[in-house]
């Protein structure tokens, strides 16, 4: 056997060269990060002066391989002779979209222009000359007045599957003000004769499908036949609370923008009669995408098929994140008189009906709306109502959209506004 002392020098070198390796510090990235003012901290391989996102900057590396830019996703580099191969491979590889996918298909009403609706401004409030703001302000007054579009009726419900839920003591007012809504949601879905035989509910932007739950508990108890739930958003959530339904058949999700929807193509819908939409986080523009998508089921139904949207009850809100490409009540506020430049500034003004100040509310009943300051000319209520007129305003051309299209809808009050102040809710049934 040969001594340990007698082994071959280059194997004792090699095992040196590794040991050496082991002790000398991590050679760092030389690529300057411009937006943080300091080198890459991340380690490069042996030889290399860049790492592996970063090796695109390097002309050549020390093997003589030209490195470029992924031409799917440029945050990484790959090896120009290598391109075809990975094209084939990359992560960020288009991937093939499903039949009930068309994108931008709701996001634009038939018949319009679309290099109008995608012109947009950037006008701010406080760049907006006095007269003209004034000048806008009556034209919304004057639309509220002739239409009463602010006239609503009270529909607070309940319906008794919340019933243990609401008496809960441990629940905080947060926990308890979704409660409330989804409570009063589902009571006037039973109220419009929504529940029905060969069904399907389609929750709009569902997220975590807290209304889709109580939905699929709902028609469990119940004696109809054929009914199903489908929860519809484009983002993938944790910790949802549709997977708590055990009869995984009456309740399934869809993963998709609701602007791509075509619901007519989803196999999924194929054995049932009706569609309803329900939706309870239905953010600016995406209550208009979803009318759409209802819509077009109707109107561009396959030769022969059955399935039609019924009706829905969408919870508004966020009437700020509308947008003049998306909106579909653009044909009544341009009868009125509002143009495009004036929905810009539309859709800024009603943050005043549920931004608040930041004040505290003693704060605020100590010293009366003085107390916020005069602002745009108007008080704090004066600008609060303004802000819920132009709100009602952008409701009452959705409502003229949908008449024009096969439904009939209206406004009403489904929660008091001291569970929120984002209380209006928009019903609709087919003609």
């Amino acid at each position: 056997m040969m001594d340990s002392a007698e082994e071959p020098v280059s194997k004792r070198a090699k095992s040196d060269a590794a040991a050496a390796d082991e002790e000398a510090p991590a050679v760092r990235c030389r690529h300057f990060v411009q937006r943080k003012k300091r080198y890459c901290k991340m380690t490069v391989g042996r030889g290399k002066l860049y790492c592996g996102e970063h090796e695109v900057h390097a002309e050549d590396d020390s093997t003589g391989e030209r490195r470029i830019p992924c031409p799917l996703d440029p945050k990484h580099s790959i090896s120009a002779a290598k391109l075809e191969k990975h094209l084939k491979i990359c992560n960020a590889k288009p991937k093939d979209l499903p039949g009930y996918i068309e994108v931008g298909i709701n996001a634009v009403s038939d018949g319009e222009d679309n290099e109008v609706a995608n012109s947009q401004t950037s006008l701010k409030l406080s760049d907006v000359p006095m007269d003209r703001l004034d000048a806008l302000i009556k034209k919304i007054e004057a639309i509220f007045d002739d239409t009463q579009i602010g006239v609503m009726e009270e529909l607070i419900l309940e319906h008794e599957v919340f019933k243990e839920e609401l008496g809960n003591e441990s629940y905080g007012p947060q926990t308890l003000k979704h409660l409330i809504q989804s409570a009063s949601l589902l009571g006037i879905l039973r109220r419009e004769n929504f529940f029905q035989n060969d069904v399907a509910f389609v929750e709009f932007g569902a997220g975590k499908g807290q209304v889709a739950f109580w939905l699929a508990t709902v028609l469990q108890q119940s004696d109809l036949k054929n009914v199903k739930v489908f929860l519809v958003d484009k983002a993938s959530h944790r910790h949802k609370k549709d997977n708590k339904i055990e009869d995984r058949e009456i309740i399934q999700r869809v993963r998709a923008d609701i602007g791509d929807l075509v619901l007519q193509k989803l196999d999924v819908l194929r054995d049932s009669r009706k569609i309803v939409g329900v939706g309870k986080h239905l953010c600016g523009g995406a209550t208009d995408l979803a009318l759409r998508c209802l819509i077009r089921a109707n109107k561009h139904r396959p030769e022969g098929d059955t399935l039609q949207s019924d009706g829905f009850v969408f919870a508004l809100c966020c009437h700020h994140r509308c947008d003049w490409k998306t909106y579909a009540g653009k044909k009544f506020l341009l009868e009125k008189g509002i143009s495009r430049e004036d929905f810009d500034l539309v859709v800024k003004m009603v943050s005043w009906a549920v931004c608040g100040t930041g004040t505290s509310r003693e704060r605020r009943n100590a010293e009366g709306d003085e107390g916020d300051g005069i602002k745009y000319g108007m008080t704090r209520s004066q600008r609060e109502e303004v802000g819920r007129r132009c709100k009602r305003m952008l409701d009452w051309g959705r409502i003229q959209y949908l008449k024009e299209n096969g439904f009939e809808a209206g406004l009403k009050l489904y929660a008091k506004a001291e569970t929120t102040l984002e209380n209006v809710c928009l019903i609709g049934h087919v003609k």
